[in-house]
């Protein structure tokens, strides 16, 4: 039953966070990780990064992104580096921030249906870092 409470949790979380709740997305997600495992304790890690960077809290939200992700599943392709390049780019590393904006594009190009909300987020990630970009 607590798999099914954690599932139901993550997907609070995520509407949360594109709600622009983002604290109660971090509470949320805060609470819970410690019980979560495999491809929810995976997504739950993204939304604390996602919450983090709602909240311009880009320091916290990297430091976050380069913790080990639990468990890589195929569906989680390009979240983690999705907010990494929101980090890096509220940070004002640009060069870094499209980088990895580009990698995470490539990995939701790879893994996920052109379709997919994750693939525009990252290629319209990768737009707004370029256009910001004086040599782009």
């Amino acid at each position: 039953m607590w798999r099914i409470e954690l599932s139901c949790l993550e997907n609070l979380t995520e509407a949360l966070c594109r709600q622009g709740r983002y604290e109660q997305a971090e509470a949320i997600t805060r609470g819970n990780q410690t019980r979560a495992e495999g491809d929810t304790a995976a997504a739950l890690h993204c939304v604390l990064v996602r919450s983090l960077n709602g909240q311009r809290r880009h320091e916290e939200a990297l430091a976050e992104a380069s913790r080990p992700i639990p468990d890589w599943v195929r569906t989680a392709s390009g979240a983690l580096d999705i907010g990494t390049a929101t980090a890096l780019h509220g940070l004002g590393r640009r060069s870094e921030a499209k980088a990895t904006a580009r990698q995470a594009l490539s990995a939701c190009e790879q893994f996920l249906h052109p379709a997919h909300p994750r693939t525009q987020e990252a290629r319209t990630l990768l737009s707004r870092i370029t256009a910001e970009d004086p040599l782009a």
